[in-house]
């Protein structure tokens, strides 16, 4: 027993260590490794008992000739040894094992996620040295969920994740395929002189958590208020493959369907039961090489997308003032989500910084839910469009008033 003691506490050592490190299945692993020791405490110990029961009853027999009296009390001493030796080898066996059981238990709890445990400490041995070490590891989890938790209002709770992990890479940047999302509300400046500093900051947070809600639930990253105005992107690895741009263009459409909610409960919002303001929010989208990372200085920093796109996304959502639209893409974006958006293409633009023009794309809603008269607007619209291009403004105008005739704006 003396022999194996030191490989038992060095297999107590690793356990503790995998422990510590979060390496929940190489502990578990480890600890399996204290399977051989359990015979030590059983087989072990009976082997030595036999063997002591032979040598007594052979000094025994020597000792017959002399005092069969103290030959009879030897017996009955080596009886009691041997009930004294059985209870102490179960009790210690049974306690090690128990606080074992235990351990694994609560591993196994951590390694699925269903909460964290503190185990009680029932000993000063190498198991209650163990016990002390995984209850370190879980108020450490513990910790980190609190961080996670508290700063995942101010920052994406998957960013935090990231930011948390030792090994999440937080000073890396990358150059990723994105898309990028700007939004305002439409008059904001006359809006927030007619309402009380208290109702504007209730107004903006309701309208947020909403927004907030729909962006989430397409994989958005919300990168900033800006005023009345949000920035949003969505890249690997959080929408998958090219799926960033449906996602977002998905996202917006869900934005805009809780903005049309919000308008129908807007006096309870306000406190208004008369002269309700429009409201009304412009949104933009555009898709194409951003850098993609962690930037910011040692103190201060931000995981943010940086590119040309976020300038087009920017200007794009802009153009909705001119062309009286809602959701303005660019050709990347709608290219990309073109078989799960319904929508139109309505111009070339140049904006400020690009030299080469952009088409644009206005989004009206998910795939095969646009009505009848919608349709007809659309492709009238678009055969409108195409004589417009080819000079023909004959034909252009009469396409343009027939859209007119069934769409008003």
């Amino acid at each position: 027993m003396k022999r194996a003691l030191p490989n038992f506490i060095e297999v107590g050592r690793r356990m503790s260590e995998a422990l510590r490190a979060g390496r929940a299945e190489e502990a578990e692993n480890t600890a399996a490794e204290f399977a051989p020791y359990r015979g030590m405490f059983g087989e072990d110990l009976t082997a030595v008992r036999d063997e002591l029961a032979v040598l007594t009853a052979s000094a025994a027999g020597e000792a017959h000739r002399l005092n069969r009296q103290l030959t009879v009390l030897e017996l009955i001493m080596l009886g009691l040894a041997s009930l004294i030796g059985v209870g102490v080898s179960t009790t210690v066996s049974n306690r090690m094992m128990a606080g074992l059981e235990r351990l694994i238990q609560g591993t196994r709890q951590v390694q699925d996620g269903h909460g964290y445990e503190i185990l009680p400490v029932t000993s000063n041995d190498e198991i209650g040295k163990l016990t002390v070490a995984f209850n370190h590891m879980v108020e450490d989890l513990r910790a980190k969920d609190r961080i996670k938790e508290t700063f995942g209002k101010f920052v994406d709770p998957r960013i935090v994740a990231n930011l948390v992990d030792p090994a999440g890479g937080k000073d890396l940047a990358e150059r990723q395929v994105a898309t990028v999302f700007f939004s305002d509300i439409k008059a904001f400046s006359a809006l927030g002189e007619l309402l009380t500093a208290t109702t504007l900051v209730k107004l903006l947070n309701t309208y947020f958590s909403e927004m907030t809600a729909a962006i989430h639930a397409r994989n958005g990253i919300i990168d900033k208020f800006i005023g009345d105005g949000l920035m949003a992107f969505w890249t690997a690895p959080f929408s998958r493959g090219e799926s960033h741009a449906t996602d977002a263009c998905l996202s917006a459409l869900a934005q805009q369907c809780a903005i049309e909610k919000l308008r129908k409960h807007l006096s309870d919002v306000l406190g208004l039961r008369r002269d309700l303001p429009e409201f009304s929010v412009r949104m933009g989208l555009a898709t194409g090489d951003l850098v993609v990372g962690t930037i910011g200085s040692a103190d201060a920093r931000s995981f943010t997308v940086i590119g040309d796109t976020v300038n087009l996304a920017s200007r794009l959502e802009g153009a909705n003032k001119v062309y009286e639209t809602s959701i303005l893409v660019d050709e990347r974006t709608f290219q990309l989500a073109e078989n799960d958006v319904e929508g139109r293409e309505i111009d070339f633009l140049t904006v400020v910084g690009r030299t080469e023009p952009v088409r644009v794309y206005e989004v009206l809603g998910p795939a095969g839910c646009l009505s009848d008269a919608k349709q007809e607007s659309c492709a009238l619209f678009a055969e409108g469009l195409a004589a417009y291009r080819a000079r023909d403004w004959d034909q252009s105008e009469r396409c343009f008033e027939q859209c007119l005739a069934v769409t008003g704006n």
